[in-house]
């Protein structure tokens, strides 16, 4: 351990100082705070050297560190100490500073607002803060590329300033990131190559995705019969919802919780529209504004029916109960039956559910197959927000925001080891 020449001002903190300095015995640490070998050194020339005072190291806004300088006195050379403890020092807060940086930028706190933080501590310019920051995330490793028989597949459109980007992900159905990468296009060729990359097209697999057209036949012609492709029901529900757009009256909305009740079960939600449908045929209503105005009470009546009920649902941790394949079967049934009596454009998404059945309809036959993509859409919503995907100025900006996320989710943002303000007061107690 080395030899601490305690006075009045450090010798309350001798325990601390011993954690800092080398724990060899070679070493002291002087009362005027100079860090040096206990006996000098043998020059080259075999001859003991002197003392011969002391070098500051210096580092900006922190201060100054006296090392220990020796002088032979045969042939004049010099020889210095030894300063790795002190890097030490500087190595952490710098490892602890740019942890509390990734914690910001994962809030999007900007790089100028960073800096201006900083110059609440330790002034710090947005550039170093930026190159800080970047270096981290250049080290962390991202992806990893193993291969899963059920995978998740989206896609997500962020921007590179004025420029399109196409950001492809490959989740596993525990949610493990399989890759994650961006492209600057996403046509078939490309999409192709990113799925033989990261996954075995020799080996049988379930992959989820939305309801984009163009996905069946180019999983046919890379995995052949060996894929079993399902289609996202949360995606097909949003597109229902758009169908009937948002100015609907009640037997509208009968209508579209009647597809809805296809695959989950909204037998409850239809009975309280049937109910509101007969309070209304017994109402007269002498104008057309009489009329409408009921309907918007009425609606609003079953949205707070809806959210209550959804609540309830999230209180008890439960999901809408999902139909068994029959059920499914004999409601799809009745809507082909019934298809006539629907929009024209809602007509055509019956055609397009019938045209999909399979794709819609595999999680039944396949052990522990999710029926929705909400997996990776969860993971978007987590590692790249909808309103910052048009907001960064370079590649490099968008890949780091998504490893951030990536960081947080795989190691979290763990306490420090050590507070800004410890490795301070280490570095007060040796500078001068």
């Amino acid at each position: 351990m080395t030899e601490i020449h305690t006075n009045f001002f450090n010798f309350s903190e001798a325990a601390l100082l011993s954690q800092i300095l080398p724990a060899s015995e070679k070493f002291e640490f002087t009362a005027d705070k100079i860090f040096r070998k206990r006996e000098t050194p043998v020059c080259t020339c075999n001859c003991k050297c002197n003392y011969n005072g002391y070098n500051f190291i210096k580092k900006k806004h922190f201060g100054k560190i006296k090392i220990g300088k020796y002088v032979c006195p045969n042939c004049n050379n010099q020889f210095y100490e030894d300063k790795s403890f002190w890097k030490k020092i500087i190595n952490d807060w710098n490892e602890t500073v740019t942890n509390l940086f990734i914690i910001l930028r994962d809030s999007h706190v900007g790089y100028r607002i960073i800096s201006q933080i900083m110059s609440f501590l330790i002034p710090c310019g947005k550039d170093k803060i930026y190159t800080q920051f970047n270096d981290k995330m250049d080290s962390y490793i991202y992806n990893v590329n193993e291969s899963f028989l059920i995978v998740h597949y989206d896609e997500q459109h962020p921007k590179r300033g004025r420029n399109q980007k196409f950001r492809l992900t490959l989740l596993s159905t525990n949610g493990k990131v399989i890759a994650d990468e961006t492209f600057n296009n996403k046509d078939k060729e490309t999409i192709k190559r990113f799925l033989l990359v990261h996954l075995d097209a020799s080996k049988e697999i379930v992959i989820i995705t939305d309801c984009d057209r163009g996905y069946p036949n180019l999983f046919k012609e890379i995995w052949g019969k060996k894929v079993r492709h399902q289609k996202c029901l949360l995606h097909l529900n949003k597109l229902i919802c758009k169908d009937f757009g948002k100015n609907t009256d009640l037997i509208d909305e009968y209508n579209k919780y009647s597809l809805l009740n296809i695959f989950y079960d909204r037998s409850n939600e239809l009975k309280k529209l049937e109910k509101l449908m007969k309070n209304m045929e017994l109402q007269k209503f002498e104008t057309k504004k009489e009329k409408r105005k009921f309907i918007i009470e009425a609606k609003k009546e079953f949205w707070d029916y809806l959210k209550k009920r959804e609540n309830r649902r999230r209180r008890k941790g439960k999901n809408l109960k999902q139909r068994i394949l029959k059920d499914t079967e004999e409601k799809f049934a009745k809507i082909i039956f019934e298809q006539n009596y629907f929009p024209k454009k809602v007509q055509k998404r019956i055609e397009m559910i019938k045209e999909n059945w399979e794709f819609f309809t595999n999680f039944y036959h396949v052990k522990d197959c999710p029926a929705t993509n909400n997996k990776i859409e969860n993971y978007y919503s987590t590692s790249l927000k909808t309103h910052r995907k048009k907001q960064f100025r370079e590649d490099r900006g968008l890949l780091n925001q998504m490893k951030v996320a990536a960081l947080k989710r795989n190691e979290g943002f763990s306490k420090p080891k050590e507070t800004l303000l410890e490795i301070l007061k280490k570095i007060c107690l040796l500078v001068t």
